[in-house]
């Protein structure tokens, strides 16, 4: 028995393994060879069509940290679209989340209202805002002068001290559904009994927010953020759709600034050394908010 007993464990060990192969070697094959291959491209000067190329070692990251005078500009750049989105998205789809928490058919229309933006493609997304934002037939500046607030119109997407402002307006008003989904989901796990136990203490409505809502969405909260983060700090889409990183690089981002080295310049090793730079930001910040988040636990 104990020889059979041995035999059936084995093979159900071996299922085990046979089933977890085929995603892991998914995994490696899609995620992890390539990055290791960014990482020798980093380090090479090619053009990326011809076979022959030119090992550079850590030069590509050198010329960007201290010679090349854009990347300082777009890696600013992300930072202040990555701050305004993180911010100013999650905190309304909070708010949103808790105001239709409750279960009733109006709220339920407001939960597909808000969440609509967040299945339109990205590119039809960035040429409406981008047409809202012209500053002869755009709605923004139409609004404004009707308002009589002329004098506050602007070239949204050519000023150089609100573009990355504007930029990220459309990433939050397309992103904001997601947030709030994620919130209600965390919203439903916590118990009822515990708003009623409140009530029964007498605690106000901002009582319960800080004192049960707050405090027991930080696993929806930490998930919100860190892929916010994310979307916002690697964002293409929106930004070279309605500006190309700008003609004097006033909108250039990362993305932006990497896709025209590879693609654009035929610099495919620049491009990967940008690429690394922003692959390993995002991996601190999100490691930072991450443990911020759990030692506040």
């Amino acid at each position: 028995m104990t020889k059979r007993h041995s035999l059936k464990k084995i093979r159900n060990n071996l299922d085990y393994l046979i089933f977890l192969a085929i995603p892991l070697f998914i995994y490696i094959v899609i995620l992890i060879i390539p990055n290791l291959k960014i990482f020798f491209y980093s380090t090479i000067k090619w053009n990326g069509i011809s076979e022959k190329y030119e090992f550079v070692g850590l030069k590509n990251y050198i010329n960007l940290l201290t010679q090349d005078k854009v990347f300082p500009l777009a890696f600013k750049n992300t930072v202040i679209y990555t701050v305004t989105v993180t911010i100013m998205q999650n905190i309304p789809a909070l708010l949103l989340a808790v105001l239709i928490s409750k279960q009733s058919k109006i709220n339920n229309i407001f939960r597909t209202l808000y969440f609509l933006p967040a299945i339109f493609s990205t590119v039809t997304i960035g040429f409406i805002w981008g047409f809202i934002y012209d500053p002869n037939l755009g709605v923004l500046n139409m609004l404004m002068n009707a308002l009589g607030l002329g004098k506050y119109t602007k070239v949204w997407l050519a000023d150089e001290g609100v573009v990355m402002f504007a930029l990220a307006l459309v990433h939050i008003w397309a992103g904001i559904g997601n947030g709030m989904i994620l919130f209600l989901t965390g919203l439903k796990n916590i118990s009822l009994e515990l708003y009623e136990c409140a009530d029964i203490e007498g605690a106000g409505g901002w009582q319960k927010f800080t004192r049960i809502t707050l405090p027991l969405l930080r696993p929806a909260t930490i998930i919100v953020l860190v892929l916010t983060t994310i979307g916002s700090f690697k964002a293409f889409d929106f930004v070279y759709v309605m500006t190309g990183g700008g003609a004097t690089h006033s909108s250039e981002v990362l993305a932006t600034l990497l896709y025209k080295e590879g693609f654009q310049y035929n610099r495919v090793g620049y491009s990967a050394a940008i690429s690394v730079i922003l692959m390993t930001v995002i991996m601190i910040i999100s490691f930072i908010e991450l443990k911020v988040m759990q030692e506040r636990d």
